[in-house]
């Protein structure tokens, strides 16, 4: 059963080619369940130099449409605009209210939280239908559930909800990608609850918000999508010759982690298997990064939090 709406979901993504610009991009079958192509990014090397100040910048500058919606960031320009603020000093109060959000005992899982947030939308053109980051505003409380949930269409034009699981680990790739698989699965599990939450904020479209209460009434049936991505330390930066050999060096890196996962690592919390079913909708987005530690700092500055 297709419910009627008409929703045009490409014209409700934001635009990500500037963060897009910063990051090498490229499919490839990397050895995981299930088998097939999935995303290996990093960032990009221009000649020699890597774009790492240029990756922060362009990442930490859509924090503003990570937390607020369109509709949301107009009706907060309209405030300060009727407080007297100019439109540059409303737009820096703006930025200054979302990194609010961000905080510094969690750099780690919002850094990552926030590259899903982009990356869901413009490698599966999946529109956001939950805003993490307003769910509470204790920012010391956790947030539980999945670290994204958003909505995509698929070829068929059937829509369908992305489950994201973003996972940052600056000590290693198996341990991450054994936390991550059992997130994703504790997050399957749990979406409807989460949705019934907080699916129907504000900031969503009127057709969205009706897709949404049409999937969790029953009356429409949709295909789930599970992504993970997966952000870890390859360790100190390599010097290399050209721009080629950096690229194919994380490459690389990316296959040896790959290859230390075994059937083992595909389980729950309680050491179950992951169902059959859900293994066939895993996707993975896999993001090696040199230094890290280093690369959080900057972003934990860029955000000017201490």
């Amino acid at each position: 059963m297709a419910t009627e709406t008409d929703l045009d979901i490409k014209s409700l993504l934001d635009s990500i080619e500037p963060l897009i610009n910063t990051m090498h991009y490229g499919k490839a079958n990397i050895g995981l369940s299930p088998a097939g192509e999935h995303v290996v990014t990093s960032i990009k090397y221009q000649g020699l130099l890597q774009m790492r100040k240029e990756f922060i910048q362009r990442l930490t500058s859509s924090i503003v449409r990570y937390v607020l919606s369109k509709s949301k960031y107009a009706a907060n320009q309209d405030v300060l605009r009727g407080e007297g603020f100019d439109q540059s000093d409303a737009e820096a109060e703006i930025f200054q209210q979302a990194s609010g959000y961000f905080r510094k005992s969690d750099i780690k899982g919002q850094f990552s939280e926030l590259l899903l947030f982009n990356l869901l939308q413009y490698y599966f053109e999946a529109i956001p239908v939950v805003r993490k980051m307003q769910i509470t505003t204790n920012t010391e409380l956790e947030r539980n559930g999945a670290d994204a949930i958003h909505l995509g269409q698929l070829d068929t034009k059937e829509y369908c909800v992305y489950l994201g699981e973003a996972k940052t680990y600056p000590s290693g790739f198996v341990p991450a990608f054994k936390n991550a698989v059992q997130s994703i699965i504790k997050a399957h599990a749990e979406h409807r609850d989460e949705l019934q939450l907080h699916s129907y904020g504000d900031f969503l479209e009127p057709k969205v918000k009706a897709i949404m209460k049409d999937y969790l009434s029953g009356a429409i049936d949709l295909p789930v999508k599970l992504v993970i991505i997966i952000s870890y330390c390859t360790g100190e930066t390599p010097t290399l010759a050209t721009k080629e050999e950096y690229t194919q060096h994380y490459i690389d890196q990316v296959l040896a982690e790959c290859k230390k996962i075994t059937v083992t690592h595909y389980k729950d919390a309680e050491g179950n298997a992951i169902h059959p079913g859900l293994l066939k909708e895993l996707h993975y987005i896999l993001f090696p990064v040199n230094e890290l530690d280093k690369l959080l700092k900057d972003f934990q500055t860029k955000l000017g939090i201490k």
